[in-house]
């Protein structure tokens, strides 16, 4: 009896010894891979913020809303600004909304009906948004969401190879909840309100800058550098 308790609590000691080797193994290739992650959107930060032909695009949007006052959830475009981020030109295009009754969201994007009453409709304005935005690189904070909405009023595949910011932000400070643009600037030390950016040139500007900090391989931790760790220091794998 004796002698199969030592055998138990031997292999209860291996299987322990194990587990903790595979702690230490997933920790390191978690580390490896959050690394991995940064050097890698550092490198398209870089690669875009210096390219001729990449460009922020910002797209203000209004809620749908009907002759009764009444909305269902959809929205519409009714602003596009450009920055080319190499040469810092803008380009910026109001919009007549083109089913909406009203201009809601106005503590976003700051406009009201009166500011668009005599602009064209996005049918009307389409091909230079084309010219603007064909063969270019575009970088969109919520690529999806522009992309959503955009089909609302104009069956288009124009945006379908847009960059995500937002996503790239969400990978680079391994937060995939509730990063809003207010935090991520917080993070790179930029003290900016989301309604002191209401007008979209002045968030283009801030866009950049993001870009450019990330580009720079500015993190939200800036107190140590990080470790770097060679993947063939790994504990073998416990299997």
């Amino acid at each position: 009896m004796d002698s199969v308790l030592r055998d138990i609590e031997r292999e209860k000691s291996k299987m322990q010894a194990d587990v903790a080797n595979l702690f230490r193994h997933h920790e390191k290739l978690q580390n490896y891979v959050r690394q991995y992650i940064e050097q890698t959107t550092v490198e398209w930060a870089k690669l875009v913020t210096s390219h001729p032909g990449a460009l922020l695009l910002v797209v203000e949007m209004t809620r749908v809303v009907d002759e009764n006052g009444s909305t269902y959830g959809e929205s519409e475009p009714i602003r596009f600004t450009i920055k080319h981020l190499a040469s810092g030109e803008m380009w910026d295009q109001l919009l007549h909304p083109t089913h909406s009754c009203e201009v809601r969201g106005a503590e976003y994007h700051g406009l009201a009906m009166a500011d668009l009453r005599e602009k064209p409709r996005i049918s009307q304005a389409w091909p230079e948004i084309v010219e603007a935005l064909a063969g270019h690189h575009v970088i969109i904070f919520g690529a999806d969401y522009v992309r959503q909405a955009l089909r609302t009023v104009y069956q288009t595949h124009l945006l379908d190879d847009a960059f995500c910011l937002h996503n790239k932000c969400k990978e680079y400070y391994g937060e995939f909840y509730e990063l809003s643009l207010e935090k991520v600037l917080a993070y790179q030390g930029i003290d900016k309100k989301r309604e002191e950016l209401r007008d979209s040139r002045d968030r283009l500007l801030m866009l950049a800058q993001v870009l450019n900090n990330i580009a720079a391989g500015m993190t939200k931790k800036q107190s140590q550098e990080p470790e770097i760790l060679d993947t063939d220091d790994l504990d073998s794998h416990p299997f």
